[in-house]
């Protein structure tokens, strides 16, 4: 399921909360989007960090190779 569709799930039940009290086969979906969303979060952000490149460089802003 993609960030954004997890996001409108969450939002959706945030907003039946204000209006009324959830169900709790709701608080149920609620809580199983969110820690779903918090998985993928995760996942995006561990991607992220393993595919950042550390570049040493003079003071010139020549790369240096790191043996």
């Amino acid at each position: 399921m993609e960030m954004m569709n997890i996001i409108t799930e969450i939002n959706r039940y945030t907003s039946i909360s204000r209006e009324r009290e959830l169900t709790n086969t709701e608080k149920n979906e609620r809580n199983t989007y969110r820690k779903l969303y918090l998985k993928k979060f995760r996942e995006n952000f561990r991607n992220h960090l393993n595919n950042i490149k550390v570049v040493y460089v003079d003071e010139n802003g020549n790369e240096i190779n790191a043996n």
